[in-house]
């Protein structure tokens, strides 16, 4: 995963990170705003916006969660940042967790 941060639309930095495990404790903060449906089944485009609209209905914790996923990100870099990156980073993070959820629970059966 990447995120860049930018500077006059310029990219200035780049922040990179392996797959990342979601802690319960974010499913839970954004378990309100996430569409299941769009996020298991949806195209490139309804995905960004179903990540897009958790961007911004739940920022704090998703900027805790960059900062987390991207050590060393600031604040000040990450409202420099784009949002539909941002979602992408999301996107990610949720379907690694969904898949090593589904290897975790089909291992158990």
């Amino acid at each position: 995963m990447k995120l860049n941060i930018y500077e006059k639309r310029q990219v200035v930095k780049t922040y990179e990170a392996d797959a990342y495990d979601l802690p319960f404790g974010v499913v839970e903060d954004v378990a309100d705003v996430i569409n299941l449906d769009a996020i298991e089944t949806g195209s490139n485009t309804e995905l960004i916006k179903a990540a897009g609209n958790i961007v911004l209905k739940c920022k704090d914790t998703v900027k805790n969660l960059m900062k987390d996923i991207f050590d060393g990100i600031t604040d000040e870099e990450l409202k420099k940042t784009k949002v539909t990156e941002m979602a992408q980073v999301l996107i990610e993070v949720v379907k690694y967790t969904a898949d090593q959820l589904s290897k975790g629970l089909n291992r158990k059966n």
